[in-house]
């Protein structure tokens, strides 16, 4: 084993990248912008300190984000490399044909043109439904009362989108 000082990094990190890795990341194999000498960290995962290859900075910064949080969520070192593996085949498995609740696309927005020229033509005896706004935006959607009535002067209601 070799201890490579701090004024080595930049030789080894260009060597391996060039020489050794055809100069691409050795994880998303893309040419990488900010290369990193990446290494096996010894203080927070108990690693060995020896260089894995280079990284650019964003695989290296997803990878330290993995290790770290797998000690954190009771996941061994050991364990991790398969736990992975799982996750990218879990990942690309078939989805099943239900939306989360939490991923409801927005209700869409009445147009205020759309809503004023409903007001300019209606002439009913109830009082028009006021447009509403929140914070100096437009809020307004197609309430059953404002359908109704663009249904009845056969106006087609446009969103913003």
């Amino acid at each position: 084993m070799i201890q490579l000082k701090n004024k080595d990094i930049k030789h080894y990190r260009e060597h391996i990248l060039e020489h050794d890795q055809n100069g691409l990341c050795a994880i998303c194999g893309k040419p990488p912008k900010n290369p990193c000498l990446d290494h096996h960290h010894k203080k927070k995962i108990k690693g060995t300190g020896q260089i894995r290859g280079v990284v650019c900075s964003s695989c290296n910064i997803f990878l330290a984000k993995s290790e770290n949080n797998a000690v954190r969520y009771n996941i061994s070192q050991k364990d991790l490399p398969q736990i992975l593996r799982s996750i990218a085949d879990y990942i690309e498995k078939e989805q099943y044909d239900l939306i989360h609740p939490s991923e409801k696309p927005p209700t869409p927005v009445l147009q205020k043109s759309s809503y004023n020229k409903l007001k300019s033509v209606y002439n009913g005896k109830a009082k028009f439904p006021e447009y509403r706004t929140r914070n100096n935006k437009n809020v307004q959607t197609l309430t059953k009362k404002l359908k109704k009535l663009f249904d009845a002067y056969d106006i087609e209601p446009k969103f913003y989108t």
